[in-house]
């Protein structure tokens, strides 16, 4: 059973491998300057400019 779906398995972990290279990548490519968690705010998950916060 393992042997017959061994290829299904390792083509899964593949993609899922790739896209998170992929996620990175373009997390990476689109954030250009440095980002600050801003804890006054009212969504202090929300990432702004460090910038902004000096």
């Amino acid at each position: 059973m393992i042997r017959k779906y061994f290829w299904l398995i390792v083509f899964s972990l593949t993609v899922f491998i790739f896209d998170a290279l992929i996620m990175q990548w373009i997390e990476f490519l689109t954030t250009e300057s440095d980002k600050c968690r801003n804890m006054n705010s009212v969504n202090p998950l929300k990432l702004v400019d460090c910038a902004e916060l000096d």
